[in-house]
């Protein structure tokens, strides 16, 4: 045990916030210091310090500028908004690595944990081939935030074209519904939905040495050398202080890495000159790195269509004036 428990602040108002604030209350090893609203966190982190911070704002902007505050004030920073790691971990964890901090996202989201699947794969003795979402719940926009906070960490990317989506009948035909030969030495980011099933997490694995054929013969569903590894959805904020006592040890579940993926913005409809965009204009797509195109998080901010761009199309720097900064 700590020999003095952890102090905890929580950045955010809404129901992760409140939740994250139960459970620290809770907790062994750890204390509640306070939990503000991001206009409100600067101050507390100065008047009231913390060894870890827990971003929970639902605010993009807020999330990110409150984790960068909460490292200039030398607390550790829990992620629990895949938003925030996907569009401004680069910077974040720069901000912290050159501060000692570590920044993580919180083993109670689905990207968190498959982190975790992913770390004990590799103990085990696996090479990931795919990873992904069954049935995701989330948001169909926030799951694919989730799914690039993931590829972002390790270095995944989404199959050619795009994540397929694949509808299976059973967790086994998952291991058929994917070529092996098409993946290559790169892992990939999926989903696969099956009818009358809950939401859960998988992995495609391989061992990575040659065994005798009993080494794995207790685990399936497999379809040798491939074997899936799944589980339920996690807990969501009541797994947090596994989090937070991981980052003060040194010890992220997923720390933000050199993108590899980005949500991009695509025209919901036909889009005139001139049109002030709003949501109701976007659409979002999970795509491998492209510097012509616009995130979907900057097409939100405050941006306007230069050139007609038609229904499905890409928005780009050459279409759409951004009026802050990129």
């Amino acid at each position: 045990m700590l020999d003095m428990p952890l102090r905890v602040g929580v950045g955010g108002n809404g129901k992760v916030a409140r939740g994250v604030e139960f459970q620290v209350t809770h907790a062994d090893g750890m204390e509640l210091a306070w939990r503000h609203g991001p206009d409100d966190v600067e101050s507390h982190l100065k008047s009231d310090p913390i060894d870890v911070f827990v971003e929970a704002c639902g605010n993009v902007h807020d999330g990110a500028e409150c984790s960068l505050l909460a490292i200039e004030n030398h607390a550790h920073v829990v992620l629990t908004d895949a938003r925030v790691d996907v569009a401004y971990g680069l910077p974040i964890q720069t901000e912290a690595h050159q501060n000692g901090i570590v920044v993580t996202s919180d083993v109670g989201t689905p990207h968190g944990t498959l982190a975790t699947m992913i770390q004990e794969a590799h103990i085990m003795g696996f090479e990931i081939l795919q990873a992904g979402q069954i049935c995701p719940r989330s948001d169909p926009t926030q799951f694919l935030y989730e799914m690039a906070a993931l590829a972002n960490g390790f270095s995944y990317l989404p199959p050619e074209g795009g994540m397929t989506g694949s509808e299976v009948a059973t967790p086994a035909d998952i291991l058929t519904s994917f070529d092996p030969d098409q993946i290559g030495d790169t892992p990939q980011i999926d989903f696969v939905r099956i009818p009358g099933a809950p939401a859960g997490l998988y992995l495609i694995v391989r061992p990575r040495h040659k065994a005798p054929a009993e080494q794995f013969d207790h685990l399936k569903p497999a379809n040798a050398p491939y074997y899936l590894l799944h589980r339920p959805t996690p807990l969501g904020y009541l797994e947090t202080p596994k989090t937070i006592l991981g980052a003060a040890a040194g010890l992220p579940v997923l720390a933000p890495g050199y993108p590899t993926c980005e949500i991009y913005a695509l025209a919901k409809k036909d889009l005139q000159t001139s049109t002030k965009l709003e949501n109701k204009h976007l659409k979002a797509v999970l795509a491998p790195l492209d510097s012509n195109r616009v995130p979907l998080i900057h097409a939100l901010e405050s941006a306007q269509v230069e050139s007609e761009i038609s229904q499905d199309g890409n928005l780009t720097f050459k279409n759409t004036r951004i009026f802050t900064a990129r």
